[in-house]
């Protein structure tokens, strides 16, 4: 006779499983998922409070920004840099792999810093430099 069969104790088939490994493949096309759909925003880490142009609009391809705060310091990538310092906006130029830049002006700016600022980003080897403004 089969051992457990007198005694009451049966063998017990192994029960429902989570399988691990199709759990793992599902969460990481969620994320490549999430990864490719996101959109990052290029900030500049200084705050600025742009003027409001009609005739703001969005622009369609990849372009380094370029920030102008109030005290005369142009702010690449967070740094500050002088305004008429072109070797560092062509090294991030270089280095975001772009050839347009977007200047965002604070709206108290000179307009002899603006044009000073956009001067040296076309010395840098700017194909376009444009101003940014908000939309009313």
């Amino acid at each position: 006779m089969r051992r457990g069969v007198l005694t009451g104790r049966r063998r017990r088939s192994p029960g429902a499983a989570i399988e691990m490994a199709p759990l793992i493949d599902l969460v990481f096309i969620l994320l490549i998922f999430y990864i490719v759909s996101t959109s990052f925003v290029q900030d500049t880490g200084v705050a600025i409070h742009r003027p409001v142009s009609n005739a703001a609009r969005p622009l369609p391809e990849r372009y380094l920004p370029v920030a102008i705060s109030k005290s005369g310091w142009a702010h690449v990538g967070g740094r500050p840099v002088a305004p008429d310092d072109a070797g560092a906006i062509r090294r991030a130029l270089s280095e975001a792999g772009v050839r347009r830049v977007v200047l965002q002006a604070d709206r108290e700016v000179p307009t002899g810093l603006l044009l000073r600022v956009m001067d040296t980003c076309h010395t840098a080897g700017a194909d376009g430099v444009d101003v940014a403004a908000l939309q009313p």
